[in-house]
């Protein structure tokens, strides 16, 4: 039988009736005696309740760690991981006050009649009893052989369950606002590109015309150049839409409405990126120490474990104490006040085989969760070898991306002056022109995937956590 303070307060304050204290969190009365709030908060280092981030979307350029701390705080589903965590953290509360007694009250008032007859003189009588009762009965468990500590170690190690899922949702959401945010910078580079090679293909155009004009080119080359500009305005207007879309997917990640006018102010891309250099046996250890979808899964596990302990419990015996104070004042009969004390033994003698179907069942559970627990390792391990060499395949495709546009870029300008001194052909200008159009889609590609690799790699070794969850992506590899 564990005995704390908390008895005593919990025993004074029922004598007493004193008043509770509301949270100022909540219009609930809700004093927290076990303290599950900090042993919530205590799980998750770093990670604060939504309702205490500052959330409000203010004017100006979006940086990512502001759409971050925004996703952080708004997204709804942050807000239903917490709300998910502090639930549990109340079935823990549940748990400790099983080694609490219970205390309870009642009381009734009633009338009885007694019967109706006549009398001699014709008149109706009738009587009656009234009965008046009360009593307070003190209840409790002093030892049920390990039933409310499985219970309670079951409840923690689900409290720990639970932070662990708040903190892998956060690491997820944190990922997701990336992917969202660079989609929206590629998608606005995308249709800066075409605009670019929109102008850049009304320049071939007006060239041909003006050498047509000077007998220099054919019709040929005129409508070569009218079929490219169109496709060009194709391009543009396609890009244009892609960027709206871009722009409602990152407001809504975000928690605000997809109509949210958004301006970014995105980190430039470095010029050169470091090679990885991380053993890939390192990176697994890390991912095992610190994926917290791992350690909700095995503080599942542990949980089901518990609640096997807790399953065989419930055919034990229980030894209990009882007491209470009982009066009773009826009509005709002399009040009756007496106390009453006393340690109860019991026993489950047969209960249908209840016991031992919810045994298997428990058993059947941790089973199943510790093949869970597996498969979460396993998936655990393919994360970080995908996010290693998606990772190492985007730093290549920015070094080979950068020479190519830069190779691209001057072979169109080559191409439009042999085109305008009658050298080249308009067949030249229109297949240099493709080719640097291709090169920037390729390099604001490559950029892209590199932002986003580097979110992938630093989810899948657990690294998006605490207070500054972007911290991961500058971490060295």
């Amino acid at each position: 039988m564990r005995c704390t303070p908390i008895l005593t307060a919990a025993l004074l304050s029922a004598a007493s009736v004193a008043p509770v204290v509301a949270d100022p969190k909540s219009d609930l009365f809700d004093p927290d005696v076990f303290g599950t709030r900090s042993s919530l908060e205590h799980r998750l280092p770093g990670i604060t309740d939504p309702v205490d981030r500052y959330c409000v979307l203010s004017p100006g350029a979006l940086s990512l760690r502001r759409a971050v701390d925004l996703a952080l705080c708004r997204n709804p589903t942050t807000r239903s991981a917490w709300a998910a965590a502090q639930q549990q953290a109340a079935a823990l509360g549940i748990a400790d006050s099983a080694y609490l007694p219970s205390v309870t009250a009642t009381g009734s008032r009633s009338r009885v009649l007694a019967g109706v007859h006549t009398d001699v003189t014709g008149a109706i009588e009738s009587s009656s009893q009234d009965s008046r009762d009360a009593a307070v009965t003190l209840s409790w468990v002093l030892y049920d052989f390990g039933g409310r500590e499985a219970k309670l170690s079951s409840a923690r190690h689900s409290l720990d369950a639970s932070a662990a899922t708040l903190n892998s949702v956060s690491q997820q959401v944190t990922v997701a606002v990336v992917q969202a945010y660079y989609g929206m910078v590629a998608a606005e580079a995308l249709l800066a590109s075409a605009q670019t090679t929109e102008a850049t293909a009304n320049r071939s155009l007006d060239i041909a015309r003006a050498l047509r004009g000077g007998g220099v080119a054919t019709l040929a080359d005129v409508l070569q150049a009218e079929t490219a500009y169109d496709q060009a305005v194709l391009a543009r207007v396609q890009a244009n839409a892609a960027a709206k879309t871009a722009s409602g997917a990152l407001s809504v990640a975000i928690g605000s409405p997809a109509d949210q006018p958004l301006k970014l102010e995105p980190d430039a891309v470095p010029a050169e990126v470091p090679a990885l250099t991380a053993r890939m046996a390192d990176l697994m250890a890390e991912a095992t120490r610190q994926r917290p979808d791992l350690a909700a899964a095995l503080s599942q596990r542990d949980a089901a474990a518990a609640d096997v302990t807790s399953a065989r419990a419930v055919g034990r015996p229980s030894i209990s104490f009882q007491g209470g104070r009982n009066f009773a004042d009826t009509t005709g009969v002399p009040n009756q006040s007496y106390n009453q004390i006393g340690v109860y033994v019991t026993v489950p003698i047969f209960s249908g085989f209840s016991v031992d179907y919810g045994v298997r069942q428990a058993q059947a559970t941790l089973a199943a969760r510790e093949a869970s627990a597996e498969q979460v390792r396993l998936n655990v391990s393919q994360d970080v070898w995908n996010g290693y060499y998606s990772l190492d395949s985007a730093n290549q495709q920015l070094a080979a991306t950068a020479s190519l546009t830069h190779a691209a870029e001057d072979n169109q300008q080559v191409a439009f002056g042999r085109y305008q001194s009658g050298v080249g052909t308009i067949l030249d200008v229109l297949t240099a022109q493709t080719a640097a159009a291709t090169a920037r889609q390729l390099r604001i590609t490559a950029e892209q995937s590199w932002q986003v690799s580097r979110a992938q790699l630093a989810l899948a070794l657990g690294r998006l956590s605490g207070a500054e969850p972007l911290a991961g992506l500058d971490a060295p590899l």
